[in-house]
């Protein structure tokens, strides 16, 4: 469902709050994530104010209801309601870095405008899990593939992307300029490659193929975990042609 000015001055939605600039002395510009109209980008004025009604709904992370009026060039978030403020959440310093991480990721790969409700339904239950999960790396690695997933880039994991074939069970290499798995005698240093272990495909095609319920009670070692984080994030920054910037932040606070 795309905003179109024609049709409506305003309209109401559920929103995260994903991101804040301050602009001038008492305005924001408020990145929120939708499930029906994807990124929106809105200023919401007067907000640094002490005396203002909206701005403790506006914290990065809250869940909210948002008020917004379309405008020519930028729009007015005029009022918003918090629904769940992740009070849980923003006690525990591991689990906002975590969350940084997360909505960085959310905001990089939605579209201003162009509605991705699973994108959306996937922050929400990852924010939920988060509150009580104890092995919240799994989680962050099911959350990236997932998230590749919704986007349209989920790396190719059976077949060989240059020769086509289907590949065989063993060590192979992820190509991250092809996008997925090679056969590993395509293996070169002096391109974007890395080796792969057996163990760690096959724990990545079942964090592909299943929910987070059912990942949850993976018997999986901490070292697939790593192997797998090494693998997606170098994907992600390819992707993306750039570092995410609160992957420093998450791992000086989870190396401590």
């Amino acid at each position: 469902m795309k905003i179109s000015n024609k049709k409506k001055k305003y309209f109401q939605t559920e929103s995260i709050v994903l991101n804040l600039f301050n602009l001038g002395e008492a305005d924001r510009i408020i990145t929120l994530l939708t499930p029906n109209y994807g990124i929106i980008r809105a200023v919401a004025k007067g907000v640094r104010k002490p005396n203002s009604r909206i701005g403790g709904h506006l914290d990065i992370l809250n869940k909210i209801n948002a008020y917004v009026r379309i405008g020519e060039n930028l729009n007015n978030l005029s009022q918003a309601d918090t629904i769940d403020g992740y009070s849980e959440i923003k006690q525990n310093l591991k689990k906002i870095s975590l969350c940084f991480y997360i909505l960085e990721l959310s905001e990089k790969f939605s579209v201003e405008n162009d509605p991705n409700n699973n994108i959306y339904q996937l922050l929400e239950e990852v924010l939920e899990s988060i509150k009580s999960v104890e092995n919240d790396e799994l989680l962050i690695r099911w959350f990236e593939i997932k998230l590749l997933i919704s986007a349209g880039f989920l790396p190719e994991l059976y077949n060989c992307l240059i020769s086509g074939k289907k590949l065989k069970e063993g060590d192979h290499v992820f190509s991250f300029n092809e996008g997925g798995l090679i056969d590993y005698h395509y293996y070169s240093e002096s391109l974007n490659h890395s080796i792969i272990l057996k163990k760690t495909i096959k724990a990545t095609r079942f964090l592909v193929d299943n929910n987070w319920s059912n990942v949850n009670k993976l018997n999986i070692s901490q070292k697939t975990i790593n192997d797998i984080k090494i693998i997606m994030q170098r994907y992600i920054r390819t992707l993306i042609n750039s570092r995410v910037n609160s992957e420093t932040f998450l791992s000086l606070i989870h190396n401590n």
